[in-house]
């Protein structure tokens, strides 16, 4: 009797200890870390979206010809990510896009450490960013991001181009709101060219730019929005994720990896296309062009070619 009276306790024992500990993760879970997230403050103020469109505003009308940069998975390497962020700079844009996966863990320590600095390696020059995988958090709301960005999807005018960018990170990749986002912002009048920035690509993708035979982008309304960007003639959709660089004209819209800021390079790509590198698309009354500017593997020395 003895024994079961003891083993009845150390029962009960266990079962306090996993009610409590479980109290304690929940509470964690829903209380957050506002201490860490004040943390961030002075940097929504410089760098969400709206502040970000606000100062590009400022330099008042677009000209008539003018660049932008894009790049992505940048993901704590300081190293690589702060020679990217440097080449983008000398190429002189008016807007910088990164596609996601900006650092490793989506804490804000990390923000603050690995990814804000190099924001100052941009200068004036505003860098609109899309949330990837990597910026979920513990919790998996991109808390950190969004306090920072004050969002995750964006549309503006420049120019002659429209930029959208939305958030293709979420359990479900492409949701029916982003769907409609999508839609409403491309049916708008008033401009030339059509780019959309987003961070993990469809199946499609994979399958046609990389000969993937067991992709793993969304396949989840991925017709839907293979369709919608067609119809909509989209000129360019720049994604990250896979890390290094491919591209392909899908229905005739150009899908575009850009995915080599830092990040460890993937054995998924074939070899030349395993590079660090940035792009930059330059805008003008005679159309786009477009150059992969990329650091020669070994060394710190970067080279370019046209892509079109």
């Amino acid at each position: 009797m003895p024994n079961i009276r003891l083993r009845r306790k150390l029962v009960l024992l266990g079962v306090a200890i996993f009610v409590l500990a479980g109290g304690a993760v929940f509470g964690w879970w829903a209380m957050g870390s506002p201490g860490d997230l004040e943390l961030l403050r002075p940097y929504a103020a410089k760098y969400n979206y709206s502040q970000l469109l606000a100062n590009l505003q400022a330099r008042g009308p677009a000209p008539d010809t003018f660049s932008f940069v894009v790049f992505g998975d940048s993901r704590n390497n300081t190293f690589v990510a702060s020679k990217v962020f440097e080449q983008a700079a000398k190429e002189n844009p008016a807007i910088m896009f990164h596609t996601g996966d900006l650092i490793r863990g989506g804490t804000v320590a990390e923000y603050l450490e690995n990814f804000l600095p190099l924001l100052e390696i941009s200068g004036p020059v505003p860098v609109f960013c899309v949330p990837g995988n990597h910026e979920r958090g513990e919790r998996r709301d991109f808390a950190a991001y969004d306090a920072i960005y004050g969002g995750d999807r964006f549309s503006f005018d420049y120019g002659s181009c429209r930029f959208m960018g939305f958030n293709a990170s979420e359990i479900v990749r492409v949701s029916s709101d982003d769907l409609e986002f999508l839609d409403r912002e491309l049916s708008k009048p008033g401009v030339q060219y059509k780019f959309v920035f987003f961070h993990i690509p469809p199946a499609y993708f994979e399958e046609v730019a990389i000969g993937d035979e067991d992709p793993r982008g969304f396949t989840w309304k991925a017709s839907a929005f293979r369709a919608l960007l067609a119809k909509h003639k989209v000129n360019e959709v720049y994604m990250g994720h896979i890390h290094g660089y491919a591209s392909a004209v899908i229905d005739g819209v150009r899908y575009t990896l850009s995915a080599g800021a830092g990040a460890p390079l993937s054995d998924r790509l074939p070899e030349e296309a395993r590079i660090y590198h940035l792009l930059v698309v330059h805008v003008s009354p005679g159309g786009l062009s477009q150059e992969l500017v990329h650091l020669v593997p070994g060394t710190l020395d970067w080279t370019r070619r046209t892509i079109y």
